[in-house]
């Protein structure tokens, strides 16, 4: 996975005045258990709402120090810092939360989630908004929904959903010839 630009978690308890993902994740699976990926995951903010969705939950990072922590409160998570290691097509549901924005190398993330997942698959998007919300990431490194679309061209929206009243909500889908 390349670089991200910043490694700012803020405090669970300060998260969760605004993101509660126990609102919004059920009608996102509805009802569908199956692999999940948490691109981005952090310190596992995401992960204990995943699990209850996964089939087998990846956790992906660069930070090893927020991969250790995500081992510690997971055990049941597997935490990498490669995707290489996913098999092809393998994968159900791929996240992004607050993580797209920071990653350096889109195009090779882009390739990896194509090659990863399934042909049904679906890839999760939750941002902030590219609008100042008064606190989050620079402005400068917001993407747009249709900064999303350029970078997933392959695929189409089937679902918006606003998460929080600072984020943005996307479930994308291949596109079927």
């Amino acid at each position: 996975m390349s670089p991200h630009r910043h490694h700012y978690y803020p405090p669970e308890d300060f998260r969760r005045t605004f993101e509660r993902p126990e609102e919004y994740l059920p009608s996102i699976f509805n009802g569908k258990r199956g692999v999940i990926v948490d691109y981005g995951c952090g310190n596992g903010f995401y992960c204990k709402y995943l699990l209850e969705y996964a089939t087998k939950l990846y956790c992906i990072d660069i930070n090893i120090v927020a991969l250790e922590e995500v081992r510690k409160k997971f055990s049941n998570a597997i935490t990498l810092t490669n995707p290489k290691e996913i098999p092809d097509q393998s994968v159900d549901f791929i996240l992004f939360a607050n993580s797209f924005h920071d990653i350096e190398d889109k195009e090779y993330v882009v390739n990896e989630v194509n090659r990863i997942l399934k042909r049904d698959g679906r890839v999760i998007i939750i941002d902030w908004k590219k609008e100042d919300t008064g606190f989050g990431p620079p402005l400068s490194i917001r993407m747009s929904e249709e900064d999303y679309l350029m970078w997933f061209k392959d695929f189409t929206i089937e679902k918006r959903f606003e998460p929080t009243p600072y984020h943005f909500g996307l479930v994308m889908r291949r596109k079927t010839n």
